[in-house]
């Protein structure tokens, strides 16, 4: 069995993402990378803190995490 962070984790309608944070995988359920990177930024406690190169999206085709593309 893969770890749990190896797995898309969002709730139903929302894409699974997440974000390399100072101690592991920050999970996320967003509508667009725009929102994760906000989510992200509550999850850090910083707003601004979170940077596109750092997140990643679930791409179901391969069943793996991919680094988002600058929007």
């Amino acid at each position: 069995m893969t770890h749990h962070t190896e797995r898309p984790c969002a709730a139903a309608g929302l894409t699974s993402y997440r974000y390399a944070g100072r101690y592991g995988h920050i999970m996320i359920g967003a509508v667009n990378s725009l929102d994760a990177l906000v989510q992200a930024d509550h999850s850090l406690g910083k707003a601004g803190a979170a940077t596109i190169d750092r997140l990643e999206i679930w791409d179901p085709q391969t069943w793996q995490y991919e680094k988002v593309s600058a929007p």
